[in-house]
C-alpha cells in the first residue's frame, strides 16, 4: 500500500514539473503577454509547496541568472529582438525555474555530478530551443554556444544546489535556537 503522503509528494513534484514546462512554453511563445499567468502559477507554488526560506532561494537564483544572462547580452553572445536588455519574460522565467530546485529538480540534491551534468547538458538546450523559436539570437556558432553555455551552467547548477542546502541548514539552525 502506498502512503498518502508519498502519493501527494509525487503529485506535487509532477505539478511543479508540468507547471514549469507550461510556463517555459508560454513565456517563449507569448513573451510578456504570458507573465501574469506565470506569476499566478509561481504564487500558487509558493502558497502550496514552498518552505520558509524558498522565497530567498528563488530570489537569489533568479538574481544570479539575470546577472549571467545580462552578461551574455552585454558580451554580444545573446541578442534579443527589439531589446538591448534582458526581457521581462526571461526574468520571470528565471524566477519560475528557481521554484523547481527543491521540487521537480530535487532528485539532483545529493549528487554534484548529476547537478553538473544536467546543467551542462539540458540548460544549453533550453537556450538553443529559444533560438529556434527566434526569441533570442545566439551569435557564436552552435557548437561554441553549446560549449559556452555548458561551461557556465554545469557549475551554476552545483552552486544553486549548494545554496539550497545551505539555506535549509540555516533554517534548521534558526529553528533549533528558538
Amino acid at each position: 500500500m502506498i502512503k498518502p503522503s508519498l502519493t501527494l509528494s509525487n503529485n506535487l513534484i509532477l505539478v511543479n514539473l508540468l507547471g514549469f514546462n507550461a510556463i517555459w512554453f508560454g513565456l517563449i511563445l507569448l513573451g510578456n503577454v504570458f507573465i501574469p499567468i506565470a506569476v499566478i502559477m509561481l504564487l500558487l507554488h509558493l502558497y502550496y509547496q514552498a518552505d520558509k526560506n524558498e522565497l530567498v532561494l528563488i530570489l537569489i537564483v533568479a538574481g544570479v541568472g539575470v546577472l549571467l544572462d545580462s552578461a551574455l547580452i552585454y558580451s554580444g553572445t545573446f541578442v534579443f529582438p527589439g531589446s538591448t536588455q534582458l526581457p521581462f519574460w526571461l526574468i520571470t522565467l528565471w524566477l519560475c525555474f528557481a521554484a523547481t530546485v527543491r521540487h521537480s529538480l530535487g532528485f539532483l540534491a545529493n549528487s554534484k555530478i548529476l547537478q553538473c551534468l544536467i546543467g551542462a547538458i539540458f540548460a544549453p538546450l533550453s537556450y538553443l530551443a529559444g533560438a529556434k523559436f527566434s526569441v533570442v539570437y545566439i551569435t557564436p556558432p552552435f557548437e561554441l554556444s553549446y560549449l559556452l553555455l555548458a561551461g557556465l551552467w554545469g557549475p551554476l547548477m552545483v552552486l544553486v544546489f549548494a545554496l539550497s542546502a545551505w539555506l535549509q541548514i540555516e533554517e534548521k539552525n534558526h529553528v533549533a535556537q528558538l
